[in-house]
């Protein structure tokens, strides 16, 4: 059995999106065309609650695509 797996290919991440990819509709037509050679399509979808440490509202001062270092600790 050959399986094809889509990981984010979703709408906030085309054109447009939050947080936008640059080209990253390019892969559409690229999965449309494969897909009927895979007996399985297996897609991915990212997802965070809205106070999610990864969004930059969460963070005081920062704007979308700002860089934020955390401070992980086990």
């Amino acid at each position: 059995m050959k399986t094809l797996i889509v990981i984010d290919a979703q709408n906030d991440f085309m054109p447009g999106g939050s947080p936008e990819v640059e080209d990253g509709d390019a892969i559409v037509s690229v999965v449309s065309r494969i897909q009927s050679r895979f007996d399985l399509i297996v897609c991915t979808q990212d997802w965070h609650p809205p106070e999610h440490v990864g969004f930059a509202s969460y963070h005081k001062g920062k704007k979308p695509m700002d860089v934020v270092e955390l401070d992980v600790t086990e």
